[in-house]
């Protein structure tokens, strides 16, 4: 063999060695450092969850104190985080933003939605008593114990039922969702017929919303926590109606 042909040849060796070295490295590098990405991952994914969490608690405990306060649900704001859109006894609007100002939320690290029900189905002077600042002035006991005693079934559309009513509902996976504009669950899971008031995380951006625009029925959805809502049942806001009553029963009343 030629000089020449020989040192081609173990030069071609050598770079044959150096991509196989190379390579072993690029998988060496690979096992070490997948675990500990996925740790990171999952760290983070950790960390949204726990700040969801916070956030979830911060709001009920707001919305809680804000009833015990007024005696009536908190109305969506026109524009993130600000104060509440509210004419005399009415919402401006049943769905919006949540009015961390009027709430004092603080800063949350995501911007929250809300929706309201009301009593429109029910008539006067039954309608808005959820939102106005002297409810039991509004309905009489007769109607008040219709709406408290009165059964509750998955049967009942929103606005033809007993309860002023948003429907609460558990995704199932690979069930289409209903129509924001329907009443009911759907092919879904039934949660609880009796929700008045729910916020629920903004997440349009990250095209995960399913909440997005809804205010007939809202999802939880098991593999997404940061997607699922927070709400106020009407048993709930009742038992707060009746825990404020009997904290001060001399108390003035929001007009």
């Amino acid at each position: 063999m030629k000089p020449l042909e020989h040192a081609s040849l173990k030069k071609s060796q050598l770079q044959g060695f150096m991509l196989i070295e190379i390579a072993l490295v690029i998988m060496l590098v690979a096992i070490i450092l997948g675990p500990i990405l996925q740790l990171i991952a999952g760290q983070r994914s950790k960390s949204a969850v726990l700040k969801q969490l916070e956030s979830r608690q911060k709001i009920s405990e707001a919305v809680e104190g804000f009833i015990l306060a007024t005696g009536r649900l908190p109305c969506p704001a026109i524009t993130p985080n600000g104060t509440e859109a509210r004419t005399t006894n009415t919402c401006q609007q049943r769905e919006g933003w949540l009015p961390g100002a009027t709430l004092h939320t603080g800063s949350l690290p995501s911007p929250w939605r809300i929706a309201v029900a009301t009593l429109d189905q029910a008539g006067e002077p039954a309608e808005n008593a959820l939102l106005t600042g002297k409810p039991f002035e509004q309905l009489s006991p007769q109607q008040l114990s219709e709406i408290i005693f009165a059964p509750i079934t998955a049967n009942h559309g929103l606005g033809t039922g007993p309860l002023p009513a948003i429907h609460l509902c558990e995704q199932v996976a690979g069930q289409t969702l209903p129509a924001n504009t329907s009443p009911g669950c759907g092919t879904h899971t039934l949660i609880s017929p009796s929700a008045v008031w729910v916020a629920y995380p903004d997440r349009a951006a990250q095209q995960h919303d399913i909440n997005l625009n809804r205010f007939q029925q809202f999802f939880i959805n098991p593999v997404d926590p940061l997607s699922n809502p927070v709400w106020i049942s009407y048993e709930r806001m009742n038992w707060l109606w009746m825990k404020r009553g009997s904290l001060d029963t001399h108390s003035p009343q929001e007009n």
